[in-house]
């Protein structure tokens, strides 16, 4: 048993291993931390209570989501209530029956985090701290009723995408609720609730839309662009700089991560932490381990391929995008985007637009389905369906010089003569 007066760099510190391991503290006895295979860092106390010789253990909370004094402190008062007979690990099992929503959240997120990928995980943290905790946060997870929950996403109308996902945050919750036995499975306040419709938003870009955009990102890296004015500090600000409106050349790598979106139809994220040892330029390809849809190899295209090829590497970094901060990639170019879309006059175009676009122009160009597809990294074949009417322009193009063809019939036109080829060996 190993035995360490715990400070937040010698938790920091501990490497997992193949099997759970406990490092307690010297200074406060039954105070430890748990560390799991996955990296999960555990508070914990251990006790025995009085009377019993069964040694139990009771989590404290999360490395990272508690701190350490605080996981001390409360490790104190358990083991005080255990010293006046009580037994910690049976109150907190009673309580179970009836914990808060917010309560029984904090576990649940835990939980999250193992099991999701870091953006999901994000992202459902967000919508829990944003629309579940200030409305049913405080209410017992037995006393939620359908018409709670319906409240919310009511309250999301104008916002169908946020609602509906909201509704699956919440039915996940209660399934893990109901693993933990602290309601059944039949009872999950989402059942029955009818989604909203979700109208997927299509924009492509077109190409005198996509030669702008390319001017316009041209423009950022020579001499700069004057951000949006609702992007700008108010003028007249206190603090407001001199030259705030002045145009700044903006970074390259910037400028280059948006063309490769373009280029390569990724996603945002996949482009921005794309590492150079998931880069081969010799065959032209990317292997993208963390994607959306999991394990990803993508073509690049010769454009795509000669982008990479000009970046410049910085040493000790191995991102294709770095960013600021030694050894890290940039976090996101939502500014420059915003500069750059409205340089270019195209303020309705999103950012994720570039792969909708990418897809849409080889749809137009007659590529099947299926290679579409694989360009984009998609695992199921319903995703690139929704570009599936892209390819109808050869059938509309047939439907027009046939159409064309009757009209000038029925309006008396001659067809135009065709010359007969002479057989050879005649005059």
């Amino acid at each position: 048993m190993t035995s360490v007066k715990l400070t937040k760099r010698v938790v920091d510190a501990l490497k997992p291993q193949n099997v759970d391991f406990f490092t307690w503290d010297a200074t406060l006895p039954g105070f430890g931390v748990r560390v799991q295979p996955s990296g999960r860092k555990v508070y914990v106390v251990g006790f025995r209570a009085q009377g019993s010789r069964r040694f139990r253990r009771l989590s404290l909370g999360r490395h990272g989501s508690i701190t350490l004094d605080a996981a001390r402190k409360l490790a104190l008062r358990h083991l005080g209530d255990v010293a006046k007979g009580a037994d910690p690990a049976t109150d907190r099992q009673a309580g179970r029956q009836a914990p808060t929503v917010a309560e029984l959240g904090v576990d649940f997120l835990d939980e999250v985090d193992t099991k999701r990928k870091t953006a999901t995980a994000r992202k459902y943290r967000e919508q829990w701290k944003a629309y579940v905790l200030p409305a049913i946060g405080t209410r017992t997870v037995a006393s939620v009723t359908p018409a709670d929950v319906s409240r919310i996403h009511r309250k999301l109308t104008d916002k169908p995408v946020t609602a509906n996902r909201v509704l699956a945050l919440i039915g996940s919750f209660y399934s893990y609720a109901a693993r933990q036995g602290v309601r059944s499975w039949h009872e999950n306040p989402t059942r029955g609730l009818e989604r909203y419709t979700e109208s997927g938003k299509e924009r492509f870009l077109t190409p005198a839309e996509f030669t702008a955009l390319g001017d316009a990102l041209k423009t950022a890296e020579k001499t700069g662009l004057v951000a949006p004015e609702h992007l700008r500090r108010q003028k007249g600000g206190k603090n407001r700089p001199i030259g705030a409106d002045d145009p700044i050349p903006a970074n390259p790598y910037a400028v280059a991560a948006l063309r490769f979106m373009a280029l390569s139809g990724a996603r945002s994220g996949e482009v921005l932490s794309l590492r150079w040892d998931a880069v081969d330029l010799e065959r032209g390809f990317l292997t993208l381990g963390e994607s959306k849809s999991g394990k990803s190899v993508r073509p690049l295209g010769g454009a795509a391929k000669e982008l990479l090829a000009s970046l410049p590497r910085v040493q000790g970094n191995p991102f294709v995008f770095p960013g600021q901060k030694k050894g890290a990639h940039r976090d996101n170019v939502k500014r420059l985007w915003a500069a750059v879309r409205h340089a270019a006059k195209l303020d309705d175009v999103r950012l994720h637009d570039l792969r909708h676009s990418f897809a849409s122009g080889a749809a137009e160009a007659g590529l099947p389905l299926l290679v579409i597809g694989k360009m984009l990294g998609h695992k199921q074949a319903a995703t690139t369906a929704r570009y599936a009417h892209l390819g109808d322009d050869p059938i509309k193009r047939a439907a027009d010089s046939t159409a064309g063809a009757i009209s000038r019939a029925m309006a008396g036109t001659k067809p135009t003569p065709v010359t007969p080829l002479k057989k050879k060996g005649s005059a």
